[in-house]
Order: structure tokens, then sequence, then C-alpha cells
């Protein structure tokens, strides 16, 4: 039931960010619902109509190919979306953001709707539209692109500066980048923590520094050099991003010659936990 509940919130946020923040300026988000922006600007013609029937029609032609089980996690949000823009279209009688610069309400409306997408993205839900397409196109790949999503958001800017001139389609392009930073951030986390690997001579002193000095705990493994076949040690720790620099440095000034060799973090399950926690034990 969580799960519904966090994929209904993401929907309600996009539906009212569009409502309260982007269509009142005629800004235009990323892509289905920008080209469905777009839509009714030129034609005149309801963009939750179009949104629903393009989601509707590549649902249709894709359960063929993605099987119907796989359908699932796209269903409830290529048919809530287009329901919640409709119910909340008339947001702006009841909020009023007058006055606010054009900029400030770009990046809310932006941060709002990432973070509904976020929500969708989390628990392995879609946002429909054009994430079924993009399926389709990668089913039988080995190496996945997001070109489709790239091509289709360059499309959706370039019909933004025709139809609705420059000042728009800039502040287009700053909200379609900060809903992709959100979208893809919720997909493989915000990299909050630091793994270090580090190989050195003097690793008493180091493994020391990092338990009595930083507090936290390391893995130790036994290795073997590839081109010398010398046997040495690794020493592998996660730590906060805050701590990074403590750790860099305290290295450098233990062992100047040290392999250090960092990567992002996205997610540690089971982390390493603190040693004063360790000690009050």
């Amino acid at each position: 039931m969580k799960k519904y509940i966090k994929i209904a919130l993401g929907c309600l946020l996009i539906a009212v960010s569009y409502n309260l923040f982007f269509v009142p300026y005629n800004f235009i988000p990323s892509g289905l619902i920008g080209l469905g922006s777009i839509f009714n600007n030129i034609y005149n013609y309801s963009a939750v109509i179009f949104i629903a029937c393009v989601n509707l029609f590549l649902i249709i032609i894709s359960t063929p190919i993605l099987k119907i089980n796989n359908m699932k996690k796209h269903l409830i949000a290529a048919l809530l979306i287009p329901v919640l823009i409709y119910l909340t279209q008339d947001i702006t009688n009841i909020i009023k953001i007058n006055g606010l610069e054009l900029l400030l309400v770009a990046l809310t409306g932006a941060f709002i709707c990432g973070y509904g997408y976020s929500l969708i993205y989390e628990e392995g839900a879609s946002a429909s539209g054009f994430d079924i397409l993009e399926e389709m196109v990668n089913k039988n790949k080995v190496y996945k692109t997001k070109y489709l999503t790239y091509i289709i958001d360059f499309f959706v800017i370039v019909l933004a500066l025709i139809n609705y001139g420059i000042n728009v389609a800039i502040y287009s392009s700053v909200i379609i980048l900060v809903i992709t930073y959100f979208s893809t951030k919720s997909k493989f986390g915000i990299n909050s923590n630091k793994t270090f690997f580090i190989i050195t001579s003097k690793i008493d002193d180091i493994k020391t520094y990092l338990i009595n000095d930083l507090k936290y705990d390391y893995t130790e493994f036994n290795i073997k050099g590839g081109f010398t076949n010398q046997k040495n040690k690794i020493i592998m720790t996660v730590i906060e991003t805050k701590d990074y620099y403590k750790l860099k440095e305290g290295i450098s000034l233990i062992d100047p010659h040290a392999f250090i060799s960092i990567i992002d973090n996205y997610e540690s399950i089971n982390k390493n936990v603190k040693i004063s926690k360790k000690s009050q034990k």
C-alpha cells in the first residue's frame, strides 16, 4: 500500500507543478507533458487528452513486446497523471504565486516536478509516456541508451523556441535539466558517501587514524600485484562525504606514497558502523 501511495503522491506533485508553475507562464517541462503543452498551444487541443491518448497508444503497441507483467509498472502513472492534471487545472484560483521572479517560479516548479518523478522511480514504477518507448528501444540491447530521451527533450526545447520565443525556451531548458537531474538521482541515489581503497606501506598507522580519529570501521583484503606478483594488503572503508578531505589529507600526511582510489557510493546496505557505537557496547 505504501508503494502505491508514494506513486500517487508523485503523480500529484507532477500535476500540481504543471498547472501551478508551468501552464501560467507557458513553461515547457520534459517529455510527453511538454509535448502536450506545445500541442495545446498550436492546435488548441486539450493537453490532458493528448497525454492520455499517447500513453494508452504506447501501452497498447508495447504490450506484445514488453509482456503484460512488465507493463504493470507503467499503468498507474499513465492513467493517473492526466487525470490529476485535469483535476488540478484550476489550482491557480486557490494558490496565487503572482509577483515571483520567473527564475524562482521555474526552479520551484522543476524541483516539485522532479521530486514527483523521483517518488515514482524509487518504487520501481515508471512515469510512463516516453519511458515505455525507451524501454521498447532498449529491450534487446546489452548497453542501454538514453538518446531517445535526450532527442525528445531537445525537440521540445526547439518547439518552445519556435512557439514561445527565446526567454521561454531558456527557462524551459533549465526546468528540463532540473527535472532530469532529480529523476536520474532517484534511480541511483545521491552519493552522500565515498568509498576509499588504500594501499600503503604504513597500514597500521592508517587503520589507527581511521578508528581513533575519524571513528570509521574498515575492511582489509589480501591482494597480489598483477605485474609484480607482490603480495600486499588493501584497506576499504566507506565514509560520509563531509569527511572526504579529512581522510584524503590524513592519508597523504601519514604516507605521501600511498595509493588511493576513491569512488562515489550511492547507497550502502549495512554500512560501516561508527567505532564510538561499538565502544559503547
